[in-house]
């Protein structure tokens, strides 16, 4: 005589066990946080797209792996993969021997293309690289602060930003050319001056602390293959500096 209950209470605790086996796979999802960036990283009512979108996306194809992509204010976004809240951020300069910010470490051994980065400062008084070691008033995007061998602050706002550089109120906004050359155009900047600070490769971050030796993984392997299938060359295509300015209105 067969033993139903004992046959689906085995069949049950099987079903537990299973369900108990598959939830830290769910909870361990990665999780890659993309800091906002025009035509890199952004997001709207059609959802997230730009440069870094589809990178991702492309990684994510060539390791038949997937990824669930948030897209955070730059300082939020490093902030929060310090703490632990995402496996890895994208993208972050990385200056000759200079740390990464507190509580994130380098993937040295991939590089997402390179970076220029520009000094924004005024018409009437234009800074060079060798002018910004004499400066005080110099601001950058958050989590930016301890990349640079001089003082610098924060900007939650870079159109502002390039408004007080105007306005004589700070000596010059230090940031990347995709971040900044589009609110030029946009705002009708002409009183802003153009110079190039440096190109830098663009690494990911992972946090500090923890085991990321399957993300740094991930990373490596999945960005070989798209270097390797010339994906990488479709989405991210680096430009030279252009020594342009601002048109004056």
């Amino acid at each position: 005589m067969v033993n139903v209950s004992g046959i689906m209470w085995r069949r049950g605790f099987c079903l537990l066990m299973l369900g108990l086996s598959v939830m830290p796979a769910i909870a361990q999802q990665r999780v890659v946080s993309l800091g906002t960036t025009p035509a890199f990283a952004a997001l709207d009512a059609d959802g997230a797209h730009g440069v870094l979108v589809r990178l991702v996306q492309a990684m994510d194809k060539a390791s038949a792996s997937s990824s669930r992509i948030v897209i955070r204010p730059f300082g939020r976004s490093l902030q929060e993969t310090a703490d632990a809240h995402a496996s890895f951020h994208l993208p972050l300069i990385q200056l000759g021997d200079m740390p990464a910010p507190a509580g994130l470490a380098y993937v040295k051994e991939v590089d997402f293309g390179h970076v220029n980065f520009v000094i924004y400062s005024s018409r009437r008084a234009p800074l060079r690289a060798k002018d910004l070691a004499y400066m005080k008033r110099i601001e950058v995007e958050p989590g930016h602060e301890a990349l640079f061998p001089f003082p610098v602050r924060a900007s939650y706002c870079l159109a502002c930003s390039l408004r007080k550089v105007t306005m004589g109120r700070i000596d010059a906004l230090l940031v990347s050319s995709h971040a900044a050359d589009p609110l030029l155009n946009r705002f009708e900047f002409g009183e802003i001056h153009r110079a190039l600070y440096g190109v830098f490769p663009v690494r990911a971050v992972v946090p500090s602390q923890g085991d990321s030796t399957e993300t740094r993984r991930y990373l490596i392997e999945a960005a070989r293959r798209i270097k390797d299938n010339g994906d990488f060359e479709r989405i991210f295509r680096y430009a030279p500096y252009t020594d342009w300015q601002p048109a004056l209105r």
